[in-house]
């Protein structure tokens, strides 16, 4: 995942569901607002301190999708445990669009940023601007993929919020660990690509802080 903020703390893509700057041709289909929840709790968990480093890790020492790791934080924090056949469909989904649109545009971002266009006769303003276009448009396809996420595990099923006596935090973990185990990460080993029980900790902490259950 691309990062959110700058170097100096400032917002650099507001979440497509508050302004369409990024692509102003975006339909009203990609728009759908019972599909914002899912990324404005992610962009939410996301920026809060310590985690972007640790999903950041995981990625890209475990190959970590950072989308899924919210995800199963989003609906452990709101709805419960995820079945086996949710989890297989929405990594179905976010595989192939990771595989085909995410991590090229990363690779090509994260290209451009060693490499001095001097070396290639470019004026280094086109460059960074150029890498700038790649990052936003990284976001925006993640964004879309958090909008699909949320359809294929909540409308198109019949989940329900949990009741009140159900604990979010087990709900939390148990996605997470489920998902770690089918993506073929290492869960609680000493390795940095680990998902160990400090990484599901302070998923599952930050996570319970973001909105109310109803």
């Amino acid at each position: 995942m691309a990062k959110f903020y700058d170097n100096t703390g400032l917002f650099l893509v507001p979440a497509l569901a508050f302004t369409t700057a990024i692509n102003p041709a975006m339909t009203s289909d990609a728009m759908t607002p019972s599909n914002d929840d899912l990324l404005q709790f992610a962009s939410s968990v996301y920026a809060q301190p310590g985690i972007q480093a640790l999903c950041l890790r995981l990625q890209d020492e475990g190959n970590a999708d950072v989308v899924m790791l919210l995800t199963c934080c989003w609906y452990g924090r709101c709805y419960g445990r995820l079945t086996d056949d949710q989890l297989i469909r929405a990594m179905a989904f976010s595989e192939s669009w990771r595989a085909q649109l995410v991590a090229p545009l990363r690779q090509a971002r994260r290209w451009l940023k060693p490499h001095p266009a001097t070396a290639f006769a470019m004026k280094g303003a086109d460059q960074e601007a150029l890498r700038q276009r790649i990052k936003a448009i990284e976001l925006d396809a993640e964004f879309v993929q958090l909008r699909t996420l949320a359809g294929v595990l909540v409308e198109s099923s019949t989940a329900v919020r949990p009741e009140h006596n159900t604990d979010p935090l087990v709900s939390i973990r148990s996605n997470l660990i489920l998902y770690a185990q089918r993506a073929g990460m290492d869960v609680d080993e000493p390795e940095s690509s680990a998902l160990n029980e400090a990484d599901l900790a302070a998923l599952a902490q930050v996570a319970l802080t973001q909105g109310p259950l109803t």
